[in-house]
């Protein structure tokens, strides 16, 4: 997609986190895509730090999850928070109605998945890539911009193939906007909840993956307890 259709498509983005990345992402949409309105949200971010951006001093999820509605309030998130975005605002909006919990990923599942770094028992980080990726790499589909070698199975569609009975794992794809910066669309968010709401009681895998990296969570969601 060229930059002018992106511009026609893309009206608004919202960049949660004004760390290295966040403001990477803010940095290179001002200057590929100058039509677009830009909100960044951070609760430490400062006014000096964010030209070109509406800024909110707000913590990130929290905010999402208030602002974010079924109708097109924004056409792209662009997830910069040391926190699986999807995951956290998955929680956060099922927990009026139900009690969610983490769920143990097996050992053997953690085994054959690419690269994995474990943050406790129920999440894992998964990369393609053993190596340092450029923080500029436009995700060809063919090959690794790093390597010049054959693109590995898109992660995405990997971890969506996942055979782990009983697990069930749910994926929200992660595009590319531009080199370097990649981003969810709400309406798959809203997708997955909608899909979870119809798994109670049992134990799920929370993803979200680009074609060369991923983030698991395993959760549950059930009734609340009194």
């Amino acid at each position: 997609m060229s930059e002018q259709s992106k511009s026609d498509k893309f009206k608004k983005i919202w960049i949660l986190g004004a760390g290295k990345f966040g403001q990477l992402a803010l940095e290179r949409i001002i200057r590929h895509l100058p039509e677009v309105e830009i909100t960044l949200v951070d609760n430490r971010v400062q006014e000096t730090g964010a030209k070109g951006a509406t800024v909110v001093c707000e913590e990130g999820i929290s905010w999402l999850a208030d602002n974010m509605q079924r109708e097109e309030t924004v056409d792209m998130i662009i997830p910069s928070l040391p926190v699986h975005m999807v995951a956290e605002w998955l929680k956060l909006k099922s927990s009026t109605n139900y009690g969610v919990s983490a769920v143990p990923l097996p050992k053997h599942l953690v085994a054959r998945l690419p690269n994995p770094i474990k943050n406790g028992d129920s999440q894992l980080y998964l990369s393609h890539a053993d190596f340092l990726c450029p923080d500029n790499c436009g995700e060809p589909e063919l090959f690794c911009t790093y390597t010049g070698k054959e693109r590995a199975e898109d992660m995405f569609h990997l971890l969506a193939n996942i055979d782990e009975l009983p697990y069930i794992p749910f994926v929200v794809r992660s595009y590319q906007l531009l080199p370097g910066v990649g981003g969810i669309y709400p309406k798959d968010m809203w997708n997955l909840l909608d899909r979870v709401n119809n798994c109670l009681d049992k134990p799920l895998l929370i993803v979200t993956a680009c074609r060369c990296h991923g983030v698991l969570d395993g959760l549950q969601f059930g009734p609340k307890r009194v």
